[in-house]
């Protein structure tokens, strides 16, 4: 199997710098403060008119600050890589919505700036996580087109889809995942279904950040659900064209998920994507499975939430054949699905989940939880949540399969409804795998993050 360019990989990616200097980020500073401060003085006006229908205007930010420490992450005790990193993500934005003589949402106008920034003691904060104050949304979106049940919203913006397994901003990261897109919904009756063309957004630090016409993502994602007392169903087809380099790639994700809460506080959750299409010179068939059921313990002490996942990727059987096996989760969640220290992600794995759940006080949570991870081919490498080849099996030898384990805790604390903390810390047991492959020291991270909605 060919592994394509670090870039084509992460799903995700920095522009290195051009070497222009920064005043189109510093005029786009200036023109959202300044969006914000008008909008402000509508809101303030609505607020007095108080009247039904017409334009209604919103200016929202937050702030987040999170301190992580890092301990032996290369599983190598004898190489110098501990130390700390601290995180600041500031956020901006301001709306405007078109609203009718009932109330209804017409017309929506967003605009939202973020400001990413890292440091590290001991260790570099990557390049990924810092992004100086740039466009991270800007978007039109009109509902019900002429009386119909169909939406459209156009212009740079988050997409999030299912249990963003496949598609997804995830907000653990500094800077948030965005898409130039396009997106037609048609609802009705519970049905949904969205017609979709996106190009993700490329970070920059030196210049506004912008998105690459050989990467390009479309499909239909659609769904049913006529309460939140019934199952959910949901199924898809996407394409991911990707055309840098030279190792072209079209991949094609048709998939299917379930939901339904089946009585006694019982829930499961279900879903199964196949890929495929072509990967540079070979033939793309892959696939990959969700499966997980939880129980919540209303009546009992402290209300347990017990549960259990399962999750499984193929990976590549043979090295040198025409056929790549190696699921791609394209635009995934990273951190908390596989693990928390990011050392997996739903590619080449197999990983089985115990966790428990515990709310002493309607503010105050904290959930224990344990992962296995091993690999679904020894044959494939094993991948971090950015999907950088962290070891591959040596040419020579017997290897295990059986990566390690994560066992890991979280707490959580909510101030208010604007303020929010929390913490946690987790280590990681290197398996057989580890052993065979080199180095096999155990790793330890801890986090502490506070998060403010102005």
């Amino acid at each position: 199997m060919r592994f394509r360019a670090e870039m084509l990989r992460r799903g995700t990616g920095v522009l290195a710098p051009r070497g222009r200097d920064m005043r189109s980020k510093t005029f786009f500073g200036l023109f959202l403060l300044c969006l914000c401060r008008v909008f402000t003085a509508y809101a303030a006006e609505d607020k007095e008119n108080n009247s039904d229908g017409g334009w209604e205007y919103r200016v929202g930010a937050d702030e987040r600050f999170r301190y992580e420490y890092k301990h032996d992450f290369d599983l190598n005790e004898s190489i110098k890589d501990n130390g700390g990193l601290l995180f600041n993500r500031i956020r901006i934005n301001a709306k405007a919505t078109l609203r009718g003589e009932h109330s209804n949402e017409l017309a929506e106008i967003f605009v939202e700036g973020l400001d990413a920034q890292a440091g590290g003691y001991k260790i570099k904060a990557m390049q990924s996580q810092k992004d100086k104050f740039d466009l991270h949304q800007a978007y039109a979106a009109i509902f019900s087109v002429a009386g119909s049940h169909i939406d459209v919203k156009i212009g740079r913006q988050e997409l999030q889809y299912g249990a963003g397994r496949l598609i997804t901003a995830p907000a653990w990261v500094n800077c948030i995942r965005t898409f130039d897109a396009a997106v037609l919904r048609y609802s009705d009756k519970g049905f949904y279904g969205d017609l979709l063309y996106a190009q993700n957004v490329k970070f920059n630090r030196y210049s506004l950040d912008s998105s690459y016409a050989g990467e390009n993502l479309s499909g239909i994602y659609f769904g049913y659900r006529k309460s939140n007392t019934v199952p959910l169903w949901e199924g898809y087809f996407l394409s991911l064209d990707n055309s840098k380099g030279n190792n072209d790639m079209r991949r094609y994700t048709a998939g299917a998920r379930f939901k339904a809460a089946v009585g006694s506080g019982v829930v499961i959750d279900i879903e199964v994507p196949f890929q495929f299409g072509d990967d540079a010179d070979t033939n793309v068939r892959a696939y990959a499975m969700h499966a997980d059921i939880s129980k919540s313990f209303e009546s009992v002490t402290w209300k347990p939430k017990v549960g259990f996942s399962y999750d499984q990727a193929s990976g590549d059987k043979k090295a040198n054949d025409n056929r790549n096996n190696t699921f791609i989760p394209f635009y995934q969640s990273t951190h908390d699905p596989y693990g928390l220290m990011d050392f997996f992600r739903w590619e080449n794995m197999r990983n089985p989940e115990l966790s428990v759940t515990f709310s002493p006080t309607g503010k105050f949570s904290f959930r224990p939880q344990v992962d296995f991870f091993w690999l679904d081919s020894k044959n494939d490498a094993w991948y971090n949540s950015s999907g950088t080849v962290l070891r591959t099996r040596p040419a020579r030898g017997k290897c295990s399969s059986y990566v390690g384990s994560e066992a890991s805790v979280r707490f959580y604390y909510d101030f208010g409804k604007n303020i929010k903390f929390e913490s946690g810390y987790a280590h990681f047991f290197p398996g057989d795998y580890v052993c065979n492959t080199g180095s096999a020291g155990g790793a330890d991270w801890m986090y502490s993050q506070l998060a403010i909605k102005y």
